[in-house]
């Protein structure tokens, strides 16, 4: 497949430094393997040798008997004791977090890459074993500024500046990357029906492969209607008992099936904003879907119909996701139901709130937004738009008016 240009794949050349092993986590067909091939391409250009291992592959396979075994295998290939060492689809096999521990415990010079897709079955017996002996990157599907870099064939630096200077291609790329999302092979489709049917694919095949194969759902219809009720529930609360009551299951298969979806890397669950930890734990979150191509296909697949607001509130999501920030993304919702899209911290003390407002008029500024304002000492916020740029001030508060093209 061809090679995208991805913002993780510096950070691992980076890490290549580091002893720890280089744990790669994220969706099916989000491009994990092809970051490793080309990785392991660009070491051999220099000289550098590495061996590489898929245990989706059975003559793989039987090399992770145990770790001399692997090790042994691994010098035969490579005949170097300072290589890079690829291990793809590590899921596969089975207490892998000890078998990864046990090869970092050993103390070879060899630089482990590994790669998994997300499950449960991955977190448990992967992570956990492996504290202090790993750093985690997250591959997912193509962020929009990387879709448009790699769209247009510039650096991510670049993104912005383009987009801003030619509104044809930020409509056209922003309209293409809202119908069918980020995952690489759907980006590489040459037609509209070609994507929608690998969109399909894709979901399908996480549906045999990570729900029913590896993490054994059980039910696996009322697992299809959830992911249908939070594709049409983007932006709203989410009521675990109201949910039970349709897909008639109780609120802990409920509480179970966000798990694995999350899990695996479909959703992302944002919790409230509170200064008081226990208060926020307690409290009901939103939904995010982290690929837009699929939030279309669990509304019901109609790649035709038009944005609307939640749509775009999650849209705005992942671009506040592409940022960096101390804590995680948050919502705020005050007892008396004044409400905050996102609240994001870039440092402990910088604390930013976003209102998602798609065709909003410049001075039209909610009451919640102003009521968050005034609770948390604050003299800025900002409001993400389709097309709209603009700073006002109004009763003492900078309000500034972001375009989705555009990061804050």
């Amino acid at each position: 497949m061809q090679f995208f240009k991805r913002k993780i794949y510096n950070k691992l050349k980076i890490h290549l430094e580091q002893p720890e092993i280089s744990l790669i986590l994220g969706p099916r067909q989000a491009g994990k393997t092809t970051l490793m091939r080309h990785l392991a391409s660009d070491l051999e250009s220099k000289g550098q040798k590495s061996a590489y291992f898929n245990l989706d592959i059975i003559e793989d396979k039987q090399y992770f008997t145990s770790q001399h075994n692997f090790l042994s295998e691994v010098k035969k290939r490579i005949k170097s004791d300072k290589s890079v060492v690829f291990i793809d689809e590590v899921q596969r096999l089975k207490n892998a977090g000890l078998f990864l521990k046990g090869l970092y415990d050993l103390g070879t010079n060899y630089k482990f890459i590994v790669s998994g897709s997300g499950s449960l079955e991955l977190k448990a017996d992967i992570i956990e074993p492996m504290t202090g002996r790993k750093k985690v990157f997250y591959c997912h599907p193509l962020s929009f500024s990387e879709f448009t870099a790699n769209k247009l064939g510039i650096e991510f630096d670049q993104v912005e500046s383009n987009l801003s200077a030619n509104s044809y291609e930020r409509k056209r790329l922003i309209n293409e990357y809202f119908t069918y999302g980020g995952y690489p092979r759907v980006v590489l489709a040459n037609t509209y029906e070609e994507k929608q049917d690998i969109l399909k694919e894709i979901y399908k095949s996480y549906l045999e492969k990570d729900i029913q194969l590896v993490l054994g759902v059980e039910k696996e219809e009322a697992f299809g209607m959830l992911v249908k009720i939070l594709a049409n529930q983007i932006g709203n609360i989410i009521n675990r008992q109201e949910i039970s009551s349709t897909l008639g299951i109780s609120e802990k298969t409920v509480e179970k099936y966000l798990g694995l979806l999350e899990k695996t890397f479909v959703i992302y669950i944002v919790k409230p904003y509170f200064t008081n930890v226990r208060k926020e734990l307690r409290k009901m979150p939103k939904v995010y879907f982290s690929d837009l191509g699929f939030l279309n296909l669990g509304r019901g697949g109609n790649f035709q119909s038009l944005i609307d607001g939640p749509f775009f509130e999650n849209a705005c999501y992942l671009r506040l996701a592409e940022e960096e920030s101390v804590e995680p993304i948050h919502f705020w919702r005050s007892t008396s139901q004044a409400e905050v899209d996102f609240v994001m911290k870039r440092n402990k003390t910088n604390l930013v709130p976003i209102e998602v407002k798609m065709k909003s008029k410049v001075g039209t500024i909610g009451k919640s937004l102003i009521s968050f304002l005034k609770n948390y000492s604050l003299k800025k916020a900002y409001i993400y738009t389709l097309e709209i740029k603009s700073e006002i001030e109004k009763s003492g508060y900078k309000i500034k008016y972001i375009p989705y093209h555009l990061t804050i």
